[in-house]
């Protein structure tokens, strides 16, 4: 397959989907192209979902919290008012994140803290363990038994 941002978030979208189905989730996929990718249906109560790919990074995972291509360098405003969360799915530690669109302020980029900064800083960190949901199991997309 080759590799472009579609498949790549559709890849991401499927270990989303596979861990939160394969911790007894109810989850709803849109038939419509929306701006939330899944949706959990909790006790009939819906959370937006949108599908990110975080990348570990000197103790961070990083994820992009808008649309930026040649067309929008800047981004095209954010998710604010049109999703209820982020959810983050990690490559390098194979584990999955459900962050709330109200912890994430920033409309370009957000982070998440796997390890104390540098720097010493205490405040205004959004560590990554708060928001674990999971972590993907390979076998729980195994669909041939």
């Amino acid at each position: 397959m080759i590799s472009n941002p579609t498949s790549k978030g559709k890849r991401t979208e499927a270990v989303i989907l596979a861990t939160l189905v394969g911790l007894g989730k109810s989850v709803l996929i849109p038939w419509n192209e929306e701006r939330y990718d899944l949706a959990l249906d909790e006790a009939g109560q819906l959370t937006r979902i949108q599908c990110k790919t975080g990348m570990l990074r000197r103790g961070y995972i990083g994820f992009k919290t808008c649309v930026a291509d040649i067309r929008r360098p800047l981004g095209d405003g954010g998710y604010h008012g049109q999703i209820d969360a982020f959810a983050v799915y990690c490559p390098q530690n194979n584990k999955v994140y459900v962050v709330p669109i109200a912890d994430v302020p920033a409309v370009t980029y957000a982070i998440l803290r796997v390890e104390p900064p540098l720097n010493g800083q205490i405040t205004g960190i959004r560590w990554a363990k708060q928001y674990e949901v999971g972590e993907f199991k390979p076998e729980l997309a195994d669909l041939r038994s």
